[in-house]
């Protein structure tokens, strides 16, 4: 856990919301629309991200949500990123919740950005076409990941309507921080081939933290989008409570010192790269 608080210290040390921006979008016809919701699983799950797991959750460290963001730039045609503390949305999920969102809310399925932390103490979902979990799962065990994963599916289509409704009159604004607790997790060996899973600090990485905060028309913060390039697995196998990892903690301490905002992090392409040290 003081890992993990540190991880926080480092998202905070990297970039300042009150500063000012690099690039801000002054025009008046911008809206924004925010909305939240809870998916905590509310029982014993299995969990997805690890491969060496053996059994079911077994609680929360921290809680986890779906959030959603719709911005319209004045054409009336807005676009939605959903972010979510899971491992990711498999193709089924994805076309499931694209199909419904562009029949609820006519917003097609371009216009519509799914993304997931990758946090690997999240919940495992349903996926007819992956053996990499079904040998390991029980009937039971695999009807309760599949029951999931279609209220997953429900609530993430709801919170996508929530922004939606909720758009109003904004102030964008963008730019870049930094944060240098990844490490590159490929390693040449002495004899040739690469060495996988260990830390490589001379390993190439990318340390910029993108930041897009939201405003309301009077200034009041309500949104910040930020992102990393790095596994959201500071928590490793051995942990069996649901819990958002660094990318959690960054957007819980974030909403506690502005509550009246939501933060959304998105993962970058960080197959190669890993939080160093992990607990």
């Amino acid at each position: 856990m003081r890992t993990s608080i540190l991880f926080v210290a480092l998202w905070v040390f990297a970039f300042d919301i009150a500063a000012p921006s690099i690039l801000a979008e002054e025009r008046a016809s911008w809206k924004a629309g925010l909305a939240k919701t809870r998916i905590t699983p509310d029982k014993p799950l299995w969990m997805g991200g690890f491969g060496a797991r053996t059994n079911v959750s077994q609680g929360t460290l921290q809680e986890l949500y779906a959030k959603a963001l719709a911005l319209d730039d004045g054409s009336r045609r807005p676009a939605v990123l959903v972010t979510a503390d899971i491992v990711g949305f498999r193709a089924a999920v994805g076309k499931n919740i694209a199909e419904r969102a562009e029949k609820q809310y006519g917003l097609p399925r371009a216009r519509l950005i799914l993304s997931s932390s990758y946090t690997h103490s999240g919940p495992l979902l349903a996926d007819p076409l992956s053996i990499w979990y079904r040998w390991r799962l029980s009937a039971e065990q695999y009807r309760d990941v599949e029951d999931y994963t279609r209220e997953l599916e429900d609530k993430v289509v709801a919170v996508v309507g929530a922004a939606l409704r909720d758009l109003q009159p904004a102030r964008l604004s963008f730019g870049y921080g930094e944060a240098n607790f990844g490490v590159n997790r490929r390693r040449k060996a002495e004899k040739g081939g690469a060495v996988s899973f260990v830390p490589n600090p001379e390993g190439p990485v990318d340390p910029h933290v993108p930041v897009l905060r939201v405003d309301s028309e009077r200034g009041r913060l309500r949104g910040v989008v930020f992102g990393y390039v790095c596994h959201t697995s500071t928590l490793l196998a051995d942990n069996y409570r649901f819990c958002g990892d660094y990318a959690g903690f960054a957007e819980a301490w974030l909403e506690q010192q502005h509550p009246d905002a939501v933060a959304f992090f998105v993962q970058g392409c960080g197959a190669d790269i890993m939080a160093y040290p992990s607990v």
